[in-house]
């Protein structure tokens, strides 16, 4: 079957990345060494003792592939027997509440988990497993950083701004990535000058252990707070944003900034609001979602749960406690105003494109022919993380739906994540010979695929943060002269503005999500009208020259 060649290059292509992301991880693992021999060293005896098996896999990874059963064959069980050389009477006691516990924390009950495993903390990793839960439940309770010494700014640097973020470019490649990225280059054209710092030991943590302190990404400066040789290293998330607090601080004495903008979640935002007490900094919350409902959407239970509300009650009071809030739709600030924020508060930094954007071509038909696609063939699919409430088991059925009733689309779902070895199967169960989804590709070829779209398709489900959050990805198809198809949500509706630039459908319908790509598939003078009408939705909303303007006038008001 075409599904399953599909398949097979997808998972040698797959293969390929992998193993390359390997040996680059040990050339920067070596390097690292080098640069940094106390503080790598810790990180990789941590990395061991938590899990020595996912260890020596990946060095085995790293290794030619003839190679690689040798070593295996050696190395996994060696390091089997090491995990239960030290576990191997405890779990004989503790597996059961061990079980327990861990069906507590993933249900969002954190006191129970840690509860659980109280009795049992005479076992080292009983106890480090039981911390690690107080500790994460400590972090998004009340006063979750202490309070540190004053540390007095007499003179500010005009227009400088310090970002507070999770993780950047380059070693982290993702939305919230590379909405920082786009943020702080618009601000720099604009007269701002920012400075980004990232969370306390990343990427080091992550196994980047050739990152440097700082550096600099298109005239941006990056600083990264990695772990220092003599200190303990924190594991969970409190011991973690305390010492981030304490590197901010020092940060901001260095830099002298007018403004603190931190991007969520409430990590950041904590530590924000941490260094504005002790140095006097105003902050900005950007609130660029509600991680807490994102969290809470993947399993019903969860909803209402302990870590869902003391998460979302964490969130809401540092939006509160914000100078000014930022956020990117209506929808969020209406979520925000019903968190006890006065709506005055709120600004709008919508999902944006490049201003180059509107006026771009890229090779598309390059990337058609690679898949075998067509000239005259109509592509509907998507460029996105492939998650469960994205939908697109929706526009699967859709296609089905439309081979039968002779009139068939290739689908295109380019991306990786959790919910793409189910989507391959529903391929295979549906017979869908013609769907595409090739995996995880670069940023270039990622706009190749946007471009090789003739319908971009955007079917998420019904869910609460559906809701609630703009997606960036319809955005770019949108500025690219693409129609685009999208769930009938609220955040969705909001993207297309009331000009006919994106046709809105039932969410989890897929007779209705047929009905709208079948119309358009056999109107090429429709799919043009739509696509410029997006483009122009775009250029007076969405670019990230305007939003930089919205950024500089909210500096400035705090600055005053």
């Amino acid at each position: 079957m075409a599904s399953d060649a599909s398949r097979q290059d997808s998972s040698r292509s797959s293969d390929r990345v992998s193993a390359k992301s390997a040996r680059a991880g040990v050339g920067g693992l070596l390097k690292g060494l080098v640069q940094h021999p106390i503080i790598v060293s810790r990180v990789v005896l941590t990395k061991v003792r938590s899990d020595p098996v996912r260890v020596a896999q990946a060095a085995a990874d790293t290794l030619p592939p003839k190679l690689r059963p040798i070593v295996g064959s050696v190395a996994w069980p060696a390091a089997r027997r090491a995990r239960r050389a030290v576990r191997k009477f405890g779990m004989r006691v503790v597996k059961g509440p061990w079980n327990e516990a861990k069906e507590h924390w993933d249900a969002g009950r954190v006191s129970e988990a840690a509860a659980v495993l109280e009795a049992h903390t005479k076992y080292p990793f009983v106890k480090r497993r039981a911390a690690y839960y107080r500790g994460e439940l400590a972090a998004i309770s009340p006063d979750p950083i202490p309070p540190g010494p004053k540390v007095a700014i007499l003179s500010r640097v005009p227009n400088r701004v310090l970002h507070v973020v999770t993780n950047a470019l380059p070693y982290t490649q993702a939305g919230y990535t590379v909405r920082t990225h786009r943020i702080v280059t618009s601000q720099k054209a604009a007269g701002i000058d920012p400075h980004v710092v990232t969370s306390w030991g990343w990427p080091m943590l992550q196994g980047h252990a050739d990152a440097a302190p700082y550096d600099e990404i298109d005239g941006i400066p990056y600083h990264r707070l990695l772990p220092e040789p003599h200190r303990e290293m924190p594991f969970e998330t409190q011991g973690r944003i305390i010492r981030g607090a304490d590197r901010v601080t020092k940060l901001t004495a260095e830099l002298r900034p007018q403004v603190l903008h931190a991007a969520t979640d409430h990590r950041n935002g904590s530590i924000a609001h941490a260094v504005r007490d002790r140095t006097g900094t105003p902050f900005v919350y950007e609130v660029r979602g509600f991680l807490e409902e994102t969290w809470a959407s993947r399993d019903p239970k969860r909803i209402g749960s302990q870590r869902h509300v003391l998460q979302r009650e964490r969130e809401a009071f540092l939006m509160r406690e914000a100078d000014a809030v930022v956020t990117l739709a209506e929808t969020m600030a209406a979520e925000i105003v019903e968190r006890g924020v006065p709506r005055e508060k709120i600004h709008l930094a919508p999902n944006a494109v490049d201003d180059s954007l509107l006026t771009a071509h890229y090779d598309g038909a390059s990337f058609r022919r690679a898949y075998g696609i067509g000239d005259d063939e109509i592509v509907v699919g998507s460029v996105s993380s492939i998650v469960a409430y994205e939908g697109f088991a929706t526009l699967l059925r859709a296609a089905a739906l439309l081979r039968d009733q002779r009139a068939p689309v290739r689908v295109l779902i380019v991306g990786d994540g959790t919910e793409r070895p189910n989507l391959l199967e529903l391929v295979e169960e549906l017979g869908l010979s013609t769907a595409i989804l090739p995996g995880r590709v670069g940023p270039d070829e990622a706009l190749q695929a946007q471009d090789a779209i003739d319908i971009f398709a955007c079917p998420r489900e019904d869910l609460r943060v559906c809701r609630l959050v703009t997606p960036l990805k319809p955005v770019e198809a949108m500025a690219l002269g693409k129609p685009v198809v999208l769930s009938d949500l609220p955040a969705l509706s909001e993207l297309v503005g009331s000009d006919g630039a994106g046709m809105l459908v039932p969410a989890g319908d897929p007779a209705e999500l047929a009905k709208a790509i079948a119309g358009l598939r056999d109107d090429p003078a429709k799919r043009a009208e739509m696509g410029e009408a997006g483009r122009a939705e775009v250029a007076a909303k969405r670019t990230w020259s305007r939003v930089a303007e919205t950024y500089q006038a909210l500096y400035r008001s705090l600055a005053e």
